[in-house]
């Protein structure tokens, strides 16, 4: 079946933080998908989570199995100009019946 806002997932390999990205994740949007790992819940609820600590566009993957971060035009902490970022949140797995949970 497909993804939808309704399934239940587990979340797991939140962002490690700066990684090399032109910019850091924010530190709000890290401390949630921190706070998600591991955690088993409908999807949506983990999209609320992410949108209620950044202004960015916060979206759901199904197809790749994700949440993304959208952070359009801005300036850096460090001053630097950029145009935006998307960042990989937290990665998602549908749970299925029969799947033991930690």
């Amino acid at each position: 079946m497909p993804i939808t806002d309704d399934t239940t997932v587990t979340f797991y390999d939140p962002h490690p933080g700066f990684a090399g990205a032109a910019i850091p994740i924010p530190d709000a949007v890290k401390r949630v998908a921190d706070a998600l790992d591991r955690q088993t819940l409908p999807l949506a609820d983990g999209v609320q989570r992410i949108q209620a600590v950044t202004h960015g566009r916060v979206e759901a993957m199904p197809s790749l199995q994700y949440i993304g971060l959208w952070i359009s035009a801005s300036s850096s902490p460090c001053g630097q100009r950029y145009l935006g970022h998307f960042f990989r949140v937290i990665r998602f797995r549908e749970v299925r019946d029969g799947d033991h949970q930690p």
